[in-house]
């Protein structure tokens, strides 16, 4: 009987050392993998490349058809349909009631001095006062018209005033020291600066003299190449360009304008340029509750408010529209215009580059330029099996739906969530406040290294959708994250992250004090 180990044969000699060569690489491929994912220069929100950055060769991903599907009779957006805009007409309808009870009150002291008896005075009210939303024939305008149409975002936005707001300052009085250290890193990005007359005077003014003569570029092509790449070194990681459709322009009153109505778009607002900057990635994979859009909010309107400098000393009209000094615009659409990326699930845009984790600004200008054209990278697509962002919502605001049908805004169709109680939630979060959850959580938003670059190159290119599935199952199987619960305020959650917060946000560790800290349940 032969020895079984003299049976190793050149053959199967070559079959087995080529299993081991294989087993090797596999490993080695792993490892690189594993070696590229903790990389930190290949964090997306880390820093920009100039225009290298921008990498995805649009060209390629040119959509077939409209971006837009019709549905009906279009109309341009009213600005009491955001939570934000509705605030803003709430707080002039209080200074408005406010003047009016002052007034009486007024009256009400000259008869006390004048007429009452003797010693005659007013009851004061005594005891704490609990904040109390006004009763709906209290308001008037379009906030009264808007409440009356839609009775279940008067009760949200109630909610949210007598129930969510109180709670939140007990959380801030309890929970507070917890979060010094990010709100410390949120204020550092502040800054302050507003434009205080309407487009027809700002936009042609530079600094307080009108601007220059324009200067003259060799074609609309040129012109459109020399300001992506200024808007990059300004600080911006992508940049695209498109003509302004006035569906995207808010219908309210203009920032710097006495005109508190509606009003047409400015003649000059013929094209815009939208660019984008992604969040430092450390602290904002921590949101909700140690996150903050600070960062690229600054950055964003650093970039918007140099680019429009730039453009007023050519000689053209510019205005920007920007995280910290306002919008006059409507940006979703203006990016899927513009080139720069699909609508998602969520209701944000997903860019090539870093999918949801960026924040945009605009430049208006009257400079003839050249206009790049909408993409499509298989988002919609995506998102219809994809329901990551919807499962993980604390407030339910994302549907789960399996298509966008039905979801019809202002006579367009796309994904749609519930602005009022993803609203309400940013209200309950701690640190900076908001909650950034959804961009965070999108299998998009992913590390920019050769990995991530590999599987979206495959799922764009894979008909079949086994890409698609594979990638969002992976995610689901291998990172652990919290219940969606979990990142409500206690008692019905602890004020969960998405990830662990890094150390440098982490107040134990440098400060001397000892807080209370929710996450551990105390």
């Amino acid at each position: 009987m032969k020895d079984k180990k003299s049976n190793l044969t050149r053959r199967s000699f070559l079959k087995a050392t080529g299993a081991v060569a294989a087993g090797i690489q596999i490993g080695a491929v792993a490892g690189a993998g594993l070696a590229a994912g903790s990389d930190p220069s290949t964090l997306t929100g880390w820093q920009h490349l100039g225009d290298n950055t921008q990498f995805v060769d649009r060209s390629k991903l040119v959509l077939k058809g409209k971006p837009y599907t019709i549905v009906g009779e279009t109309r341009r957006c009213e600005y009491v349909e955001s939570p934000f805009g509705r605030n803003s007409y709430m707080m002039r309808n209080m200074m408005e009631q406010r003047r009016e009870k002052m007034k009486r009150q007024e009256i009400e002291d000259d008869y006390v001095r004048d007429v009452a008896p003797e010693g005659g005075q007013r009851a004061e009210p005594s005891g704490p006062q609990k904040p109390s939303f006004p009763e709906l024939n209290s308001f008037s305008g379009p906030l009264l018209d808007f409440y009356k149409k839609f009775p279940e975002i008067y009760e949200l936005d109630k909610i949210r005033t007598e129930s969510i707001m109180p709670k939140r300052s007990e959380d801030l009085k309890k929970y507070g020291d917890y979060y010094t250290l990010i709100d410390a890193w949120a204020n550092a990005w502040g800054t302050s600066e507003r434009i205080t007359e309407p487009p027809e005077i700002s936009d042609f003014k530079l600094g307080r003299r009108s601007i220059p003569d324009p200067l003259p570029f060799k074609s609309p092509k040129h012109a459109s190449e020399l300001l992506k790449k200024v808007t990059h070194h300004f600080g911006a990681s992508m940049v695209g360009i498109t003509k302004l459709n006035p569906d995207w322009c808010y219908n309210h009153s203009l920032r710097g304008s006495k005109n508190r109505g509606a009003y047409e778009k400015p003649e000059h607002w013929k094209y815009i340029i939208a660019f984008g900057v992604p969040h430092q990635w450390e602290q904002v994979q921590s949101n909700p509750n140690m996150g903050t859009s600070s960062d690229a909010y600054a950055r964003s309107t650093i970039a918007a408010r140099r680019l429009e400098t730039y453009i007023k000393s050519l000689g053209y009209a510019a205005r920007r529209h920007s995280p910290m000094d306002g919008y006059d615009l409507v940006a979703v659409p203006i990016l899927v215009d513009a080139g720069l990326g699909q609508q998602g699930r969520h209701g944000v845009v997903v860019t090539p580059e870093t999918g949801s984790n960026f924040r945009v600004a605009f430049v208006t200008t009257n400079l003839e330029l050249e206009i790049d054209k909408p993409i499509d990278f298989g988002v919609n697509e995506f998102c219809t099996t994809c329901k990551i962002c919807a499962d993980i919502c604390p407030s339910q605001s994302i549907s789960h739906a399996d298509t966008n049908e039905g979801m019809n805004t202002r006579g367009y169709n796309h994904w749609e969530i519930n602005q009022t109680s993803c609203y309400n939630y940013w209200m309950q979060s701690m640190g900076a406040m908001g909650c950034r959850l959804c961009i965070i959580a999108c299998p998009y938003s992913r590390k920019n290294n050769w990995l991530h670059a590999l599987a979206r190159k495959a799922d764009t290119g894979d008909p079949t959708g086994l890409v698609n599935d594979g990638l969002t199952w992976m995610q689901e199987k291998f990172f652990d994250t919290p219940e969606a619960a979990e990142y409500l305020p206690p008692p019905d959650g602890r004020f969960a992250t998405f990830r662990d917060p890094p150390e440098w946000l982490q107040v134990s560790k440098y400060l001397d004090m000892n807080p209370l800290d929710p996450t551990k349940g105390q």
